[in-house]
């Protein structure tokens, strides 16, 4: 495993990596937000230096400052492969991320889910809504560091609504 200095230098190395690759090689929706998801978690968990906005051609990345929050909004591609592409980058993190217990109201989206890191030390979630097929906003997901674990990651406290907003 690297330390901290040695995932830098890996995210500065994939950066220039990622800057000399054609576009056109990089424009897969499921690529691009799988990348974007990842930055996303090591912005807000490693504290890497992910700009405030970042646009890609079906991907775009905008970070929050109160509270602090990192979101990937994806406006291409199916929406099942979008979603695979985001669980695949949660799943190769070190923080080990699964499913909150309890479960979240869809609203208008096919699906919006929680995922919580594994419980010790510091309290990451992120919440993945995947729209229906045919949408234009296809994927939004949203990393964030809570001062506590949510109890919801642990207990099924019902089927949950999300905030008006």
């Amino acid at each position: 495993m690297l330390g901290q200095s040695g995932d830098m230098r890996s995210l500065f190395l994939l950066a220039a990596i990622a800057s000399a690759v054609p576009a056109a090689a990089l424009a897969d929706p499921q690529t691009e937000a799988r990348s974007a998801v990842g930055a996303c978690i090591s912005a807000i968990a490693d504290g890497a230096p992910v700009a405030d906005q970042i646009k890609g051609e079906f991907v775009e990345i905008r970070r929050e400052k109160e509270p602090e929050t990192c979101t990937v909004t994806v406006t291409g591609g199916e929406p099942a492969a979008v979603r695979a592409g985001v669980l695949d980058a949660l799943a190769k993190r070190k923080e080990r991320f699964s499913p909150a217990k309890t479960r979240w109201d869809a609203g208008a989206f096919a699906s919006r889910e929680a995922f919580c890191n594994m419980p010790a030390g510091r309290a990451f979630n992120v919440i993945v809504s995947t729209a229906k097929p045919g949408e234009p906003l296809v994927l939004t997901a949203t990393v964030l560091e809570a001062k506590e674990r949510d109890v919801r990651c642990d207990r099924d406290e019902g089927l949950q609504k999300p905030a008006a907003g």
